[in-house]
């Protein structure tokens, strides 16, 4: 059994790129790729915003959803689209 690494410093800096874009979704890839991040690390980010816990905190994620980005650019990009979609509800934590 592997045991995965902590998520570091990435993933935080993941998560404040989507809380200066509240309500705006992102597809894992355009997230990625806007933060410079290694697409497996915010992959495994919007898994963990796949639950109540994180609506609870003022996130979210979704098999399949919108992306600000991809969604602009037109269906030339569907099949580039990253499977899951990301956004904060921009809620006050705290």
């Amino acid at each position: 059994m592997t045991r995965e690494e902590p998520l570091g410093l990435e993933a935080a800096v993941a998560m404040q790129f989507l809380d200066r874009q509240p309500g705006e979704w992102y597809c894992t890839d355009c997230w990625a790729e806007a933060v410079d991040i290694d697409p497996r690390t915010v992959y495994r980010v919007a898994v963990l915003m796949a639950t109540e816990e994180a609506v609870a905190a003022g996130y979210q994620a979704k098999v399949g959803g919108p992306c600000k980005i991809c969604d602009a650019m037109g269906s030339k990009t569907a099949e580039m689209k990253g499977f899951r979609s990301v956004q904060s509800l921009g809620r006050s934590k705290g």
